[in-house]
């Protein structure tokens, strides 16, 4: 009993310095809204468990990455052998995301983790764009250089429509 109050807790969510939405556009090879079709849990040339998703392109807003777009994320479950990363995404398969991926050691991976992995659901026939971010908690530096919180590139749900419009804006340079 003693042994189990003396154990540290298991942290809940990875720190990470706060992207806004331009940051996210600046940063990404693409931006795309996307359904996830598949996921492929693998080991790679470091021996970690990744996971390759299968993003089926539905509208590109940023980038040429042909019908799919391949996003791996840290994680996943090989056997009965599993590895799970706080604040890397996980998208769910047959769930559309807008997603913010950029080019890193030949791989696609979301700009921010989970940041660039934003959810979107259907409500009364108009596509919303909820903040992504999930797993983590989101810091700023302020004076000092001290750590405060931070929002995410979005603060509430949006209409895709207008997100797109945003978006747009920022890669056209507007």
């Amino acid at each position: 009993m003693l042994s189990a109050l003396a154990t540290p807790g298991l942290a809940g969510a990875t720190v990470s310095v706060a992207l806004s939405l331009d940051e996210m556009v600046d940063h990404a090879d693409h931006v795309a809204l996307v359904t996830c079709e598949s996921a492929q849990a693998s080991r790679d040339d470091r021996g970690r468990i990744v996971t390759d998703y299968a993003l089926r392109v539905e509208e590109s807003m940023k980038g040429d990455g042909g019908a799919t777009l391949t996003m791996r994320s840290l994680g996943g479950v090989i056997g009965d052998l599993g590895m799970r990363v706080e604040g890397e995404p996980h998208p769910e398969l047959g769930r559309r995301y807008v997603v913010f991926l950029e080019r890193r050691g030949g791989q696609l991976r979301a700009v921010g983790m989970s940041q660039g992995v934003m959810p979107v659901t259907e409500q009364g026939g108009t596509l919303t764009v909820a903040p992504g971010g999930a797993g983590m908690s989101l810091v700023q530096r302020v004076r000092g250089g001290q750590l405060s919180p931070a929002p995410a590139a979005l603060l509430h749900p949006e209409p895709y429509l207008e997100l797109r419009t945003r978006i747009g804006a920022r890669v056209s340079g507007e």
